[in-house]
């Protein structure tokens, strides 16, 4: 990180592209000062961090909510993943971004079109990583839970779920990624605020230290958001990798 900012300035100060293309890091940063003070276009710096972290958190955890117990019950019932599967399937490779507007055409351009379209974007992913794991539970380990005379609702609880859990959070640190992408896109399109928002709307008038400052925010927070889960992983799956 470090040397990626000592490149930028050196490129700035040895004028290698113009300023007003890539200007350089101090103005990034008192552009960042200035917003935080004054704000941008009618909306707070503190807002438009607050609007897209609240539509990525709310559309990801709404997927979480119905992918996981959904992707849970496939896993554990064959007849409802048959079902259910190719559905699942078809909608994992669809870019989120190409039923945005019919989303915006059913829910209008408010949060509701793109809390909606996070929740598509993260729910198959979601789905098929709660199906993975526990389908991935090794079937000796089931045997023993039933020679102890564990009933099935047992055996799910205290085998299946707790070994399906590590892979339940792999695919949600890769959904959240995804969700946190395509918020931002989903703000250029449809939108007063956000840091995606902010970016289209300074693009407008060639203000590239407001892009580049946007741009080294979502960076930081995406990077925050990961790291966040990543923790919640390493402290409520102790055993993980341990068989």
């Amino acid at each position: 990180m470090a040397a990626a900012f000592l490149a930028w300035e050196l490129i700035t100060l040895l004028r290698l592209v113009p300023s007003d293309l890539l200007p350089g890091p101090g103005v990034v940063a008192a552009t960042f000062v200035d917003i935080l003070r004054n704000g941008y276009r009618d909306t707070t710096l503190l807002q438009d961090i607050f609007a897209t972290l609240y539509r990525c958190g709310a559309g990801f955890l709404l997927a979480c909510a119905v992918g996981i117990p959904l992707g849970l019950l496939m896993g554990y019932r064959e007849k409802v993943r048959s079902a259910i599967d190719p559905l699942v399937q078809f909608m994992r490779p669809l870019p989120p971004l190409s039923y945005l507007i019919l989303l915006i055409l059913w829910l209008g351009i408010g949060n509701a079109s793109k809390i909606a379209l996070l929740f598509l974007a993260s729910f198959p992913i979601i789905v098929s990583s709660a199906t993975a794991g526990v389908r991935s539970v090794r079937e000796q380990k089931l045997q023993a839970a039933r020679s102890l005379g564990a009933n099935d609702w047992q055996v799910f609880r205290f085998v299946i779920f707790p070994s399906a859990l590590p892979m339940i959070f792999t695919g949600g640190r890769i959904a959240l990624a995804v969700a946190f992408s395509t918020v931002v896109a989903a703000e250029l399109m449809a939108a007063t605020d956000g840091l995606g928002w902010m970016v289209f709307s300074a693009s407008h008038f060639l203000r590239n230290d407001i892009i580049i400052m946007a741009v080294i925010l979502l960076g930081l927070l995406g990077l925050s958001l990961s790291r966040l889960v990543l923790a919640l992983d390493k402290a409520l799956i102790h055993w993980r990798g341990v068989e």
